[in-house]
């Protein structure tokens, strides 16, 4: 009996810190995701500071609508729904305002980019279940 109240009491101590490590993992922070996803566009592209301004500003706009829809969701009690078309949507809109604010060798710069970066996460590893595997 001694054991099995020890065992328990060790589960309940691994979930209670599993769930402190999920809630710190799924904070979302517009201003850093908008940053972190600016900067992919300067380093793919060359950006100068201005158009490095308007790449942050778009996604600045566009985590701040995620976030808002997220929190909308939690209020309700309820999972953030992010269907494909939506989705689908948004990268189009995303790449008509980039096709306005880039010159047309950086953004074929940034889709080089886009394309290696798709390569390079899309393979995953043994059961990532995303693309070819390399055997």
């Amino acid at each position: 009996m001694k054991k099995f109240v020890l065992m328990m009491m060790a589960v309940a101590f691994s979930l209670a810190s599993f769930a402190q490590q999920g809630g710190q993992r799924r904070e979302f922070n517009p201003e850093s995701m908008a940053t972190r996803r600016a900067d992919q566009v300067k380093e793919a592209a060359k950006l100068n500071d201005e158009q490095y301004k308007k790449v942050y500003d778009l996604f600045l706009k566009q985590a701040q609508e995620t976030q808002a829809k997220m929190k909308e969701a939690q209020e309700k009690g309820e999972r953030p729904q992010f269907n494909r078309e939506d989705m689908q949507k948004q990268q189009e809109a995303t790449a008509a305002a980039l096709k306005e604010i880039l010159t047309p060798e950086q953004y074929a710069a940034y889709e080089k980019a886009q394309q290696e970066r798709r390569q390079r996460f899309g393979q995953g590893g043994p059961g990532g279940g995303r693309g070819p595997r390399n055997n």
